[in-house]
C-alpha cells in the first residue's frame, strides 16, 4: 500500500501562501471539476447542474476525500444564450456531460440587431442566473470564496450566434461580428457587475476562457482582430470593477495566439491555466509572472491507464516546479466527469512522489 508523506501545511494554507508568495510544502492540485465531483459522491450529471445544494455538497465531499485546492466553481460556462432568451437542454442522457443549447436566442440578423441585454434586476432572475446566486450564497454561508465558470466574449458570441456564423461573418460581415463581440462583452461585465454587488470582490473570484479561439478554429490573424480587443477590455473592466485579478484558461490549440495574450491584464496575482496542447516550459516562457496550471490531458485521466496518468502528472510537476511564481498541477481542462477515481489517486500520488519542494 502505498504510504503518502504527512502535509505540512492544510490546503488552504497552502493556496493562501501560493496566492501571497510565499513558500509552500507541495504543489497543489486544482481539478477542474465539475460533474466529476457529482458522479464521484453518486449524484448524477443532471444533479450537479441542476440542484446547486447538491452541487456544492458534492464538491465539499470529492475535495476533503482527494484533498483538492479548495476552491468551489458552480454553474456552467455556456451562460449568454439562455438569459438573452434561448433555450437549454439538461443533461439527462450517458452522453451528455453538462447542458447545451437547444435553441440560440436569434434566428435572423435582424435579431442580432435587436438583441438587448435585460436590466440588472430582471438579469438576476432569468436564465442560470439564479443558480449562480444561489451557489454563491451556499459558499459564503461556508466561509468560501468561489468561482463561477463563465466563458469569455468570444466564446461567448459564437455561443449566443453559433460559433460557425460568427465565423463567418469575420471573414464577411465584420460589422454583424463585432456588434455581437460588443454585446456578449457587455452581457459578461453586466453579469460579473450584478454578481459583484451581490457578494464583493475577493468573494466572487472573476474567471474567462475562451476555448472557441482555438488556432484549429480561427487564424491568429483574426483573434488579434477579433477577439482580443474584446478579451483586453473584458479584464481591463473586471479589473477597474474590483476584482483583484481575472483568472484566464487558456484552453484547446492557441499555441499561435499566446504572443497576443500577454496583452491582456491578468491583475495580482496573475493565474494562467493552460491547455495541453502547449508545453508547460513554453506557457512558463510567455508568463513568467503568473502562477501557472495545467495541464494533465483529461482524456488520459478518463480512458488511459492509471500508470499514463501518473507519468503525465510526473511531467507536468517538473516542468512546472520551474514556473518563479508558482505552479498549481491540474487538468489541461475540466476534468472529466467518469474519469476512474484510481485514476485521479493516482495524480495525487505524483504529487506526493514529485511535488515536494524541500
Amino acid at each position: 500500500m502505498a504510504q503518502l508523506r504527512q502535509d505540512r501545511m492544510t490546503s488552504m494554507e497552502r493556496v493562501m501562501a501560493l496566492f501571497m508568495r510565499q513558500p509552500i510544502d507541495h504543489i497543489p492540485f486544482a481539478p477542474i471539476a465539475m460533474g466529476f465531483y457529482g458522479i464521484n459522491v453518486g449524484y448524477s450529471i443532471y444533479d450537479y447542474y441542476y440542484d446547486m445544494q447538491k452541487a456544492f455538497d458534492a464538491y465539499e465531499k470529492t475535495t476533503e476525500q482527494y484533498n483538492f485546492m479548495p476552491f468551489p466553481t458552480g454553474g456552467y460556462g455556456g451562460i449568454g444564450p439562455w438569459e438573452l432568451g434561448g433555450e437549454i437542454k439538461w443533461p439527462e442522457s450517458e452522453f451528455e456531460q453538462c447542458p447545451s443549447t437547444l435553441r440560440l436566442p436569434v434566428e435572423t440578423e435582424d435579431d442580432v440587431w435587436n438583441l438587448k441585454i435585460p436590466d440588472p434586476d430582471v438579469l438576476k432572475t432569468v436564465g442560470y442566473m439564479p443558480r449562480y446566486i444561489e451557489f454563491g450564497n451556499i459558499a459564503v454561508k461556508k466561509g468560501s470564496p468561489f468561482a463561477l465558470a463563465m466563458y469569455g466574449p468570444w466564446t461567448t458570441a459564437g455561443n449566443i450566434v453559433g460559433i460557425e456564423q460568427l465565423c463567418r461573418w469575420t471573414l464577411k460581415k465584420a460589422d454583424l461580428a463585432h456588434h455581437i463581440l460588443r454585446l456578449a462583452t457587455d452581457f459578461l461585465l453586466a453579469v460579473n457587475q450584478c454578481l459583484i454587488d451581490i457578494f464583493g470582490a475577493g468573494v466572487y473570484m472573476a474567471g474567462d476562457s475562451t476555448p472557441s479561439a482555438a488556432n484549429n478554429i480561427i487564424s491568429p490573424q483574426q483573434f488579434e482582430q477579433f477577439a482580443l480587443p474584446y478579451i483586453k477590455e473584458y479584464h481591463e473592466k473586471l479589473l477597474a470593477m474590483g476584482f483583484p485579478n481575472v483568472a484566464l484558461h487558456i484552453c484547446g490549440e492557441q499555441n499561435l495566439n499566446y504572443p497576443y495574450y500577454t496583452q491582456v491584464p491578468l491583475g495580482n496575482p496573475a493565474m494562467v491555466s493552460v491547455s495541453q496542447e502547449v508545453d508547460l516550459e513554453t506557457a512558463i516562457e510567455y508568463f513568467p509572472d503568473a502562477i501557472i496550471m495545467g495541464n494533465i490531458a483529461p482524456a488520459v485521466i478518463q480512458t488511459g491507464t492509471s500508470e499514463q496518468v501518473y507519468e503525465l502528472a510526473r511531467i507536468c510537476i517538473e516542468k512546472g516546479k520551474k514556473a518563479p511564481r508558482g505552479f498549481i498541477l491540474a487538468p489541461g481542462c475540466e476534468l472529466p466527469p467518469f474519469s476512474p477515481p484510481y485514476n485521479v489517486w493516482t495524480i495525487m500520488k505524483a504529487i506526493n512522489d514529485f511535488g515536494w519542494y524541500e
